[in-house]
């Protein structure tokens, strides 16, 4: 059938894609890698004519020395043009290289101006997906329970404190009993009953009479 519809030709490749257009940022390092070439050509020139300077130097020293002063004259223009190219030169290279570091500048400045853009958007993103009132809600709920914490601590500490008093004013209590008792020549708890049972039962002793002792007693410990 190919003879009734012909042949066919066959499909065309697609274009390729069109290159992504250079960022600023490309451009910069693309022209500064151009001016960093142009500096290190330059300076390969300078390093040649220096070298040049020198046989010229030393060719006009010879020939001075031989008498032929029209040629030193001729050496010595040559050596002044040599020179004056050196100069200019080094001129070239540090303009390049002051250039040089104004794309560095700019291209610093572009990055932090992405960069700060790039804060921005996740800022606004941030403050759009940001729930004040819910916010504001548990801000509410953190103050009502860092109070409700501080005043159950004062609650506590008020009660160590009471116990702790108590505890004091009872080991102050025993102090004093004890103090007493030493003076008496008795110990609590064990020679009460020796003591007891030496003078006979709490019914056969005389009240008055070891109630008016330990008064006295008590008297004179506190003079």
């Amino acid at each position: 059938m190919s003879w009734l519809f012909g042949k066919r030709e066959p499909l065309a490749p697609p274009p390729p894609p069109a290159p992504a257009p250079e960022t600023l940022g490309q451009q910069i390092k693309r022209n500064q890698r151009s001016i960093d070439k142009a500096c290190r050509e330059l300076e390969r020139e300078r390093l040649k004519m220096e070298a040049q300077e020198q046989k010229v130097k030393v060719q006009i020293k010879k020939t001075a020395r031989e008498g032929q002063i029209e040629a030193a004259r001729m050496l010595a223009r040559d050596l002044v043009r040599t020179r004056s190219h050196i100069t200019r030169m080094y001129k070239m290279r540090t303009q390049m290289q002051s250039v040089s570091m104004q794309l560095t500048s700019m291209r610093t400045n572009e990055s932090m101006a992405s960069a700060m853009g790039n804060v921005v958007q996740i800022m606004a993103r941030i403050n759009q997906n940001m729930n004040l009132p819910a916010m504001q809600n548990v801000m509410m709920q953190f103050e009502m329970e860092h109070g409700k914490m501080e005043m159950t601590q004062e609650m506590v500490d008020d009660a160590m404190g009471d116990v702790l008093s108590g505890a004091d004013e009872e080991a102050q209590t025993d102090d004093v009993i004890n103090q007493v008792l030493d003076e008496l020549g008795l110990e609590q708890g064990s020679k009460l009953g020796a003591v007891a049972a030496a003078h006979g039962t709490p019914a056969q002793m005389n009240p008055a009479v070891n109630d008016s002792a330990i008064e006295a007693r008590m008297e004179n410990l506190r003079r």
